[in-house]
């Protein structure tokens, strides 16, 4: 009974529903088939949008007619495919979708609605709108566990926090998001190109965190994969720019110009977003710009604005394009054409601002904060469960006895050191202090100590650019200070302190993780801290008596046996 009063309901809600549209449909369409109906729209979409209508127009009337609501909102689905210049129509339509579907408990709809609309939201510049209907279909998708629009959910937020700056967020979820791609490969046709979609935003963001040679390493990956796929545009792209960072800028503009062209040509140019465009009409003319072809570069920066203009997407690295267009125009005295670009740039800047301050707090508010409550329940429900577990109780308390026994132990033998070392920090201060005037007292010792224990433990020695004078002061003391106790407790100069921790710290990591060992040399040194491969290599050698390219080849010797 209750449900024949549902459908009753929603039948009334139906027939206002359509915005004041009169579907004038010729009877021959309506009494096709669902399946013949949408086959016909689907082929017609692609080459002629106008023959597509009265076939959408049908679907539509079909599934009022026989009160099907999935039919209806497909339907309503179909119609704001059609007409892409009109916003208001195409959102309308969507929202009558939702309505109807919104609690029937389907495992796809209304997600897809949801994210229809959300990307429609941001092609159009309101990226704050366009994280609202992610959100909202997120919530629905996990609801019905529908593991597809997860995921292509993740993907889009994921986006959004890229272009917030957030790159060590954007970058964790792009990874998740491969991991549930990777497992679909082999399962259908085209199996490849979900991947290879996010493996190019990976990489973007990469690039953008000036990450860039785990972004080359990613980059080839996906040169390998897209072979002889139409999605091979977008690493010839990446390749290019690349290009332009190793300063090969004759071969940066050759690269990114036919990547531009067999971009703009492909026959998934609708499905690319639209930043893959952006850059590269940004690094063309930047490459263009190295080699002091100056009105070239300033050709592409006016392509990269009329292109802003015609999506509202906006980037921030595009700020650099229009500094050049105004200087060009300065350059030449036209004030007019300075004036129309300094009032770009400055509406941009306005737009950027106050989409990006919307969008972090609705981010943090309706995304990072629920997964963060939910980690935290998931945490205390295992410690409830580990607590109920009485099983070996008497094996666990002998074991934490001997531990602290053993801990007990190993402090007073530290103790004991420590009152040795510190004698003889004393002493040595002593002697100094009747030289120079100073020396270390007991609560900065301890402060120190204090201070480089956290040090070691948050692993702060893999920052780089790292010295003495800076660490010093971020303790709170100087460096004359700093450097007396590492060279009395650490026994090793401070150089040689912070590179055997690195070194400890990145053997680890190599043992451990298999995709750290596919890195380059140099890589691997820009990860611990190291500005180049070279004092990377020496340091291990001192302290290993082997070089790390040897050591990483004898790793992976011992794994494929």
């Amino acid at each position: 009974m209750q449900l024949r009063c549902y459908k009753i309901v929603l039948l009334f809600l139906i027939s206002f529903i359509g915005y004041g549209q009169s579907f004038k449909v010729p009877d021959s369409l309506v009494e096709l088939d669902f399946k013949e109906l949408e086959n016909m729209f689907n082929n017609y979409i692609k080459n002629n949008p106008k023959k597509a209508e009265p076939h959408a127009k049908a679907y539509l009337q079909k599934g009022k007619n026989t009160g099907d609501v999935l039919n209806i909102a497909k339907g309503f689905h179909f119609l704001a495919s059609l007409d892409r210049n009109d916003f208001e129509k195409r959102i309308k339509y969507l929202d009558s979708a939702i309505v109807i579907t919104k609690n029937i408990g389907h495992i796809k709809y209304p997600v897809v609605f949801y994210v229809n609309k959300g990307v429609i939201y941001e092609k159009n510049g309101l990226s704050g709108k366009a994280l609202d209907h992610y959100l909202e279909g997120l919530a629905f998708a996990k609801k019905t566990n529908n593991i597809l629009f997860v995921n292509i959910l993740q993907h889009n937020i994921a986006l959004l926090k890229r272009k917030l700056g957030k790159f060590e967020e954007a970058k964790s979820i792009f990874k998740k998001c491969l991991v549930y791609e990777k497992s679909m490969i082999g399962k259908k046709k085209n199996d490849t190109l979900n991947y290879l979609f996010t493996l190019s935003e990976l990489i973007t963001t990469y690039r953008q965190n000036k990450e860039i040679d785990s972004a080359i390493l990613l980059n080839t990956q996906g040169v390998k994969m897209s072979q002889e796929k139409d999605i091979k545009c977008l690493f010839r792209l990446h390749k290019g720019i690349f290009q332009y960072y190793k300063k090969d800028f004759k071969n940066a503009t050759n690269t990114i110009d036919q990547g531009l062209d067999e971009l703009l040509k492909s026959k998934y140019f609708k499905y690319y977003e639209n930043d893959n465009l952006i850059n590269g009409y940004l690094f063309l003319g930047k490459s263009y710009l190295a080699v002091s072809k100056q009105k070239l570069a300033i050709t592409y920066f006016k392509k990269l604005d009329s292109l802003i203009q015609t999506t509202n997407y906006l980037i921030p690295e595009t700020r650099s394009a229009y500094l050049e267009i105004i200087d060009y125009y300065k350059s030449l005295d036209d004030k007019n054409n300075q004036l129309y670009y300094i009032n770009r740039l400055l509406y941009n800047d306005s737009i950027l601002n106050h989409n990006f301050r919307d969008i972090n707090e609705k981010l943090i508010k309706d995304y990072d904060t629920p997964i963060l409550l939910k980690e935290k329940e998931k945490l205390i429900a295992s410690l409830k469960q580990e607590n109920t577990k009485i099983s070996s109780q008497n094996i666990l308390i002998s074991i934490l006895l001997a531990l602290s026994m053993f801990g007990f132990g190993y402090y007073y033998y530290r103790q004991r050191l420590y009152k040795k070392r510190f004698l003889k920090l004393l002493d040595t201060t002593a002697d100094q202090s009747k030289k120079k005037g100073s020396s270390i007292n007991k609560k900065t010792l301890n402060h120190l100590l204090d201070q480089l224990q956290k040090f070691e433990e948050k692993h702060g020695y893999l920052q780089s650019n790292l010295n003495a004078k800076d660490l010093a002061k971020s303790f709170g003391s100087n460096s004359s200070y700093l450097s007396k106790v590492v060279n009395t407790f650490k026994e090793k100069s401070f150089s040689s302190y912070i590179n055997d921790l690195r070194i400890n710290f990145v053997i680890d990591k190599l043992r451990e993780d298999s995709i750290f060992r596919k890195y380059t040399v140099k890589a691997i040194a820009q990860e611990i801290g190291f500005n180049n491969a070279e004092a990377f290599s020496k340091a291990f050698y001192k302290k290993t008596g082997i070089y790390p390219s040897y050591f990483i080849k004898e790793l992976e010797k011992q794994q494929s046996i």
